[in-house]
């Protein structure tokens, strides 16, 4: 009898204990959040550059690099409001930290794409497409006065001089920038307090 309680009490343990797991494996900290979520973010941005890049010449794949990045925004907010309301009611700041988070991790992957395509696909593309499109009229007149006090021979002469290391620096650049907008939009609307989760999470 005393046996069959003691293995009772030992069933009942072992049982909590593995519910404590799987708790815990179930609920990612942020950070582990974050960079699950910043996968799938940094495909749909890489996707959004490659038709914004082929998009130059092509208003079709321009448009459909226009959603992809809108969706890729929208699928962070969702994220955060799942991760809120699912795993951890974190408030603005915590939110801001995730999205912020999600925004350099996927800004991360982003740029390996972006390398890789400028290296082995583009093949100068992109530069020719830029100096085709300059020499139109309506460009120069945009130039002219964008750069009222630089001379078109020295801004021709600074366009040739642009490389794939310069093209890299100026991408991560624009990436860190633009994941301060995005963050505080994505943040503030995913910490109001009566906001509802556009779908349950899957078990």
């Amino acid at each position: 009898m005393i046996f069959q309680e003691y293995k009772t009490k030992v069933n009942k343990t072992q049982h909590l204990n593995m519910s404590d797991n799987i708790t815990g494996q179930q609920q990612p900290t942020l950070v582990q959040a974050a960079s699950r979520i910043a996968i799938k973010t940094g495909i749909l941005c890489s996707i959004s550059f490659v038709c914004s890049i082929r998009g130059i010449t092509s208003p079709g794949l321009a448009t459909i690099g226009h959603i992809t990045a809108l969706w890729a925004i929208y699928d962070i907010f969702k994220q955060l409001v799942k991760y809120r309301l699912f795993v951890q009611d974190i408030r603005f700041g915590k939110c801001l930290k995730m999205a912020f988070l999600i925004c350099i991790f996927a800004g991360l992957l982003t740029n390996m794409v972006q390398y890789l395509y400028f290296q082995f696909f583009d093949k100068g593309l992109f530069l020719s497409t830029l100096a085709s499109l300059m020499e139109t009229p309506e460009y120069k007149e945009i130039i002219n006065i964008a750069f009222t006090d630089i001379p078109q021979s020295q801004w021709n002469e600074a366009f040739h001089l642009i490389n794939i290391q310069t093209l890299m620096t100026e991408f991560i650049m624009m990436n860190l920038l633009l994941s301060v907008p995005v963050s505080l939009l994505t943040a503030g609307i995913a910490s109001v307090p009566k906001i509802k989760s556009p779908a349950p999470p899957k078990e």
